[in-house]
């Protein structure tokens, strides 16, 4: 009989020598959100509907990253007792860190923006009506995604689920550098420009590990991947493009609101892209990085929303997504 899995005894087995090295640069790369010039990103700079706003869109991103904390404090759980090398454990760890810096940013813009916003938040106009309602709808949306991915580790090999992190990882890089070079407010270009070099690491040292794992992978197993990229593209369209309704159970008016928050946002400084520049820049990113993938034997989706060709993946109204956050 086969032991229980054990984070004892371990071990230092370093395999994927990248994935060692994209670890090793979180330490140069390490900074902290405590040291920005929080002052400038304060309510008294802005008007009560641009402060609401621009808090709206920051509580949108941190649906994301806080289920990035959870979902790759997970893995590295995972990859711990499951005896995996040991570059793998301390990279997800890494990440799982990032992911508590980056909902930092949105809790302190948040913070200081609109006090109490989402969860205490009263409102006051039918705008600021509207913006919550849009955000707890979303956050409610999210139970649904992390009852998926955590009933994920008991039906598929850890292989298949560390090896669809990457994916996440191509979009988190677009919409970060695309926020950090518009925005205005150098409270947000400094924290954005600092979170897409966080992950451009993700992307780098995810890529390694997708790989390593594909090669203990057979034809169907690489074609799950697949899904679990169009499953990606799904769960992260409200924040990178527009929300695809098989998953997402939104108010019909959500993406009326949505946009004009969003507009909002702008004119005071939060350098959100537009939706079609969200679509195009999305699908160049996922283009750039076609052949990599190919080369590893693992089929791109076809993502017809944003023109992206590929093999067809049908995805069924309501069924559960199992993905991976930013």
């Amino acid at each position: 009989m086969s032991e229980k899995p054990n984070i004892f005894p371990g071990n230092w087995d370093v395999i994927t020598e990248t994935l060692l090295k994209t670890y090793e640069l979180w330490f140069p790369q390490n900074w902290s959100p405590a040291d920005l010039p929080w002052d400038e990103c304060d309510s008294k700079n802005f008007t009560r509907e641009e402060c609401v706003a621009q808090s709206y869109w920051m509580s949108k991103l941190a649906l994301f990253e806080k289920s990035g904390i959870g979902a790759f404090g997970s893995a590295a759980l995972k990859a711990a007792t499951h005896n995996m090398e040991d570059p793998t454990k301390k990279f997800l760890t890494a990440v799982a860190f990032d992911e508590c810096r980056h909902d930092e940013i949105c809790r302190r813009a948040c913070g200081r923006l609109c006090p109490g916003f989402p969860y205490r938040f009263k409102p006051e106009t039918e705008l600021e009506v509207k913006a919550l309602n849009n955000i707890m709808a979303m956050y409610e949306n999210g139970k649904r995604y992390w009852s998926a991915f955590e009933s994920a580790w008991d039906k598929y090999p850890l292989e298949l689920i560390f090896s669809s992190f990457f994916f996440a990882e191509i979009g988190a890089q677009l919409i970060f550098r695309e926020v950090g070079e518009r925005s205005r407010n150098v409270v947000f270009s400094t924290a954005f420009r600092n979170i897409t070099r966080d992950e451009s690491r993700h992307l780098t040292g995810t890529l390694a590990m997708m790989e390593r794992l594909s090669n203990e992978m057979n034809d169907k197993e690489k074609l799950m991947i697949t899904r679990q990229m169009k499953h990606g593209f799904i769960y992260l369209s409200p924040l990178l493009f527009k929300p695809i309704d098989v998953f997402w159970k939104l108010p019909e008016d959500f993406f009326y609101y949505d946009q004009k928050l969003e507009e909002i946002a702008y004119k005071a400084g939060l350098g959100i892209p537009k939706v079609e520049d969200r679509r195009e820049a999305w699908m160049k990113a996922i283009e750039r990085h076609r052949s990599k993938i190919e080369d590893l034997g693992i089929p791109v989706p076809e993502i017809e929303e944003i023109g992206v060709e590929g093999v067809k993946i049908n995805v069924k109204k309501g069924e559960d997504i199992i993905a991976t956050p930013l």
